[in-house]
């Protein structure tokens, strides 16, 4: 395990090129919305399908991580996911919404949200969104609408950047410019996972990233997705935490 540590925390490059502004690696397309968080968020909701609920979650490897921060970091997520589901799949305007005995939700007599029930919403596409020509208007339809409906709500929302097949490795470019695109489109800041995928490959080939279907993250890429949401919301290094995912 300290050998994915190593290749997760050395990938982060990746995402610290993007979360500075700055256009590199295997992308073209330069990132509009770069800003950090205001504040630290206390409450996130992640939406998306088999990559994000892989390998027990990586909420599960983003809530160690959080743990073992120093100082320890409290903020409650919930994921919410559909196998090879798009974002055409989810229902954003019901999830924001409050339900009865729904612990994330705060109402008045009214039944009525007395604050947002999330700080903050990660969109998450299928894996083939960004690089199939059928796929990408669907995208960036709903991407761009479920920004405004998450922004609506109160919400900030973040877009969620996933990574080629293992067999494919050249559509990271490909993969990165439309995602960073539609981002922009979509006026919420793209979170780099791809991007920092590709890099862990690099520094480090024999490490497994992949499970034998080549699309799906192993635990080294659970945890590598894990470590750069850690970097990119809390803008903290993860390199000092005492986690390494068991």
């Amino acid at each position: 395990m300290r050998s994915i540590k190593s290749a997760a925390l050395a990938a982060l490059l990746a995402g610290a090129f993007l979360m500075n502004g700055a256009q590199a690696l295997d992308n073209t397309v330069k990132p509009e919305f770069t800003d950090r968080l205001e504040k630290v968020p206390e409450v996130a909701l992640l939406i998306g399908n088999s990559y994000s609920f892989y390998n027990c979650g990586v909420h599960t490897y983003l809530r160690g991580m959080m743990r073992a921060s120093t100082p320890k970091l409290g903020m409650k997520t919930r994921l919410l996911t559909i196998s090879s589901g798009s974002l055409s799949f989810h229902d954003i305007d019901f999830y924001l919404k409050p339900h009865e005995q729904d612990p994330y939700a705060d109402v008045n007599d009214k039944g009525e949200l007395k604050h947002p029930m999330f700080d903050i919403v990660l969109l998450q596409e299928n894996s083939a969104g960004a690089t199939s020509a059928k796929r990408l208007p669907f995208f960036e339809k709903y991407a761009v609408a479920q920004a405004d409906a998450v922004r609506k709500a109160g919400s900030t929302p973040l877009l969620v950047m996933t990574w080629p097949r293992k067999d494919k490795p050249a559509d990271i470019e490909k993969l990165a410019d439309n995602t960073i695109r539609i981002g922009n489109k979509a006026q919420m800041r793209v979170i780099p996972v791809g991007l920092a995928f590709m890099e862990a490959i690099k520094a480090k080939p024999d490490l497994e990233m992949y499970q034998p279907d080549k699309s799906h993250p192993s635990a080294a890429g659970s945890y590598l997705y894990g470590a750069v949401l850690y970097a990119s919301l809390f803008g903290k290094n993860p390199a000092p935490v005492n986690y390494l995912g068991e």
